[in-house]
């Protein structure tokens, strides 16, 4: 048994939250941990998980870490730029704050283009399997992938996936009469639960690269 640890931007400092935002986190941590579980699909490794927070911390938990690790963060990048990512730790006033990522392990930061929340906007299907689940009822008919916000576009070329999955919430779910709301610890881990990760595998460029990197690492 090999085991692959790895950090990825999100969750939150578990000293300055409530109970149920810690819990929220946990469940996301648990989520993730599912769902690399289903891609990899492997028994012979232990996958640990590891919240970063925002993509700075995440970014220097991984510099500073020498066991076998894989960061995946969001790129807020379009996938042709998303190499710019590393500016953003470096362009900074205070030299201080400059954070350098190892070359040698720069083939271990893995992106989420542009943002996670991408994954579940390529698989809209996931929305309506989100909604049964947590009782929630459709206000409209038309099949999701039918939104202009969606159709016959590129999803990895799209700003702020976050916002464009909230409007599409907001518009095609209600629960006692409330539309239903998108919030990235209290929605994001039953939707994780909901998609075919092997599906989602082929529409995606940087899990293809991580699945890779584990086949020839470990």
């Amino acid at each position: 048994m090999v085991k692959l640890n790895l950090i990825i931007e999100g969750g939150v400092y578990p000293n300055s939250v409530s109970a149920e935002t810690a819990n929220n986190a946990e469940a996301l941590r648990e989520s993730l941990h599912k769902f690399f579980g289903r891609l990899l699909n492997r028994d012979d490794i232990e996958i640990t998980i590891y919240l970063g927070n925002g993509y700075r911390n995440a970014a220097k938990k991984f510099a500073k870490e020498s066991m076998p690790i894989a960061l995946f963060v969001d790129s807020d990048l379009p996938p042709n730029e998303k190499q710019l990512w590393f500016n953003k730790l470096l362009n900074e006033t205070d030299s201080t704050k400059t954070i350098i990522i190892p070359e040698e392990k720069k083939d271990s930061v893995f992106f989420m283009i542009q943002e996670m929340e991408a994954w579940f906007l390529k698989q809209p299907a996931c929305m309506d399997k989100w909604a049964e689940k947590e009782g929630y009822k459709r206000k409209k008919v038309t099949s999701i992938s039918e939104h202009s916000i969606i159709k016959n576009k590129d999803i990895e070329s799209l700003s702020k996936p976050s916002e464009k999955l909230g409007i599409l919430l907001k518009t095609y779910f209600e629960k006692n009469e409330k539309a239903a709301k998108y919030g990235k610890l209290k929605t994001a881990p039953a939707l994780l639960d909901t998609l075919d990760v092997h599906a989602l595998e082929i529409s995606d460029n940087e899990l293809q690269r991580f699945h890779l990197f584990t086949k020839s690492n470990f």
